[in-house]
């Protein structure tokens, strides 16, 4: 109980997968419903907000972890538990050591981003409509270009009035006019009956947001910056050539340069989560990096010198007992698996000893094949 990273409770289990969600998710994510649902001048539902900051963030980032989960069984790699915590998720994944492995299991999870996107983009096109693609749009009022008339399209929270039958936007003309609050649409379109309200149906607005939602984490998982997807796929690409050292080296400056830079975007977005995010970003490539120089992860690495001088090590932080806890607990996971696997192993080969092959089922059959494939490896 004293160890903060521990502080998580099993929601359910999918695909052989454990899903646990830490409290402080719930936390952070009621906190940013309750920042935007009530402060002062809000006029967006508080449903709304709700039905976007948790449950449909919750659902982007689960599917965005099973993306890792399939990609590291891929490769012949084995995941029990996936944990959804303030600044995003952690899949557990272990994979082979090698640079192919780690790069699909980790591109595996944008990937699942990008083809929801993608898919929500063609549908909103079927429509008529272009996907909101400015991270800095308000996703509540969820503007949408219709390329068939040339107008925006707004949620209700937006008002975009219209001179009848053409895409003049009232107030300025041939340039896009500015959203308003809800409370003002109705008092303006009433002084100007004649002005058309390019208002898009309710459920192509969450489609819009969904797209926006997917593309925003898409963007940020992408940041060349170590532990992020990005940082750990630019890890992998240089490890192919040069080593493993080199590459989480060149992985953990680039998040110590790209955490500097942000800093500056999160405090003038006043973004309390990104601001998070980046000093977790310094936070762990401090750490990796020290692992690095300590020696205590891939010392026989091709390409990396034995270290006779090493330092003494020094006292283990807070942060390096939780990292070596997690480590211990995914081995002893693998373990226990391995040694599973292998006495139900022995039970379909007595099951085709005495009944043939034919006996198989298909799920016995694919358990089979993976196994032995992780026995080649």
């Amino acid at each position: 109980m004293m160890n903060p990273m521990t502080w998580s409770i099993p929601f359910f289990r999918l695909f052989g997968v454990q899903v646990r969600v830490h409290i402080l998710f719930f936390l952070v994510t009621l906190g940013m419903f309750f920042r935007e649902a009530f402060r002062e001048g809000s006029y967006v539902a508080p449903l709304d907000v709700f039905l976007f900051t948790v449950i449909m963030l919750f659902g982007i980032v689960l599917v965005h972890e099973f993306g890792h989960v399939f990609g590291g069984r891929s490769v012949g790699g084995e995941a029990e538990q996936i944990l959804l915590w303030p600044l995003g998720g952690l899949a557990y994944v272990s994979v082979p050591n090698d640079w192919r492995s780690n790069f699909i299991t980790t591109v595996a999870g944008p990937m699942t981003n990008l083809l929801q996107c993608l898919m929500v983009a063609v549908v909103l096109a079927i429509f008529g409509f272009i996907p909101s693609v400015i991270p800095w749009d308000n996703p509540y009022v969820s503007p949408m270009y219709n390329y068939q008339d040339g107008r925006v399209y707004t949620s209700e929270y937006g008002l975009k009035l219209y001179e009848p039958n053409t895409n003049t936007a009232y107030g300025e003309t041939g340039k896009k006019h500015d959203a308003y609050k809800a409370d003002n649409a109705s008092k303006t379109a009433s002084e100007s009956p004649h002005l058309e309200r390019a208002m898009a149906p309710t459920w192509l607005v969450w489609l819009n947001r969904y797209y926006w939602l997917n593309a925003l984490l898409l963007l940020l998982n992408l940041l060349p910056a170590y532990p992020l997807d990005g940082g750990q796929m630019l890890q992998a690409l240089i490890w192919r050539n040069s080593g493993y050292r080199h590459g989480t080296l060149v992985a953990c400056v680039s998040g110590y340069i790209t955490a500097l830079v942000m800093i500056l975007v999160a405090f003038s977005f006043e973004s309390v989560p990104l601001v998070m995010l980046l000093t977790f970003i310094g936070l762990s490539s401090f750490l990796k990096l020290r692992e690095l120089q300590e020696g205590s992860e891939f010392a026989n690495d091709a390409g990396d010198e034995d270290d006779e001088d090493r330092p003494k090590a020094k006292p283990v932080g807070f942060f390096k007992r939780w990292q070596q806890n997690r480590t211990a607990k995914r081995l002893k996971r693998e373990h226990e698996l391995r040694v599973q696997d292998d006495e139900r192993m022995d039970q379909l080969l007595d099951k085709i000893a005495s009944k043939g092959k034919e006996s198989l089922t298909a799920e016995e059959r694919a358990f089979m094949q993976r196994v032995s494939e992780r026995y080649r490896r």
